[in-house]
């Protein structure tokens, strides 16, 4: 099924992804981009971890916010990825409950194991996925995004995704608009 829910209620877009700031910090850029331009903050909704960043970030920023259980899998065979392999099941369960309840327009992944659950919803829903990379090698995360996905945004010309535009780093308004005097002007000049 494709996005239906229309009017001032529709859900413009899931971000999905979190941990870091390195994650969070740029979904929050984009997200902001999206009400500048129109969307009301409700009608943006991460999908992130209960361990990460976001939990604190993401609401103080206004946005709605569904913290997913779980943790990353390691890349080596330990016992703990047993629980987190179960933890992954658990979550995307509830992505799919979330993405199929919301219907957003589309599914921006930004990267890190709070990503996956939303992208693999977001297939199943039909939901357009746009991946948001930020940084030049494209994290395990979004290399499988990046498989279903219509765009990814990367930073960098050289940086290897399928259907590639080199967009930089989202960053956030108040960054953007700062005047740069003395050392910092120095600094972008050099």
């Amino acid at each position: 099924m494709t996005a239906t829910m229309t009017g001032p209620d529709r859900t413009w877009a899931v971000i999905a992804g979190g941990g870091t700031g390195g994650h969070v910090v740029p979904g929050l850029a984009i997200a902001s981009e999206m009400v500048a331009r129109g969307a009301a903050p409700r009608q943006v909704h991460f999908i992130g971890s209960r361990r990460g960043l976001e939990r604190r970030l993401v609401p103080a920023a206004g946005f709605p916010l569904t913290a997913l259980p779980g943790r990353g899998i390691q890349r080596r065979v330990t016992p703990a990825n047993l629980t987190a392999a179960l933890g992954l099941i658990v979550a995307v369960v509830r992505a799919l409950v979330i993405v199929g309840r919301l219907r957003p327009a589309v599914l921006v992944g930004l990267g890190g194991y709070a990503s996956v659950p939303g992208v693999l919803a977001a297939v199943v829903w039909r939901v357009p996925i746009v991946v948001a990379e930020q940084n030049a090698v494209p994290s395990a995360a979004n290399r499988l995004a990046g498989r279903f996905a219509r765009a990814a945004a990367v930073p960098f010309p050289d940086t290897d995704l399928p259907n590639a535009t080199w967009t930089g780093n989202p960053v956030r308004s108040e960054i953007a608009g700062l005047e740069r005097t003395g050392p910092a002007r120095e600094a972008a000049c050099a």
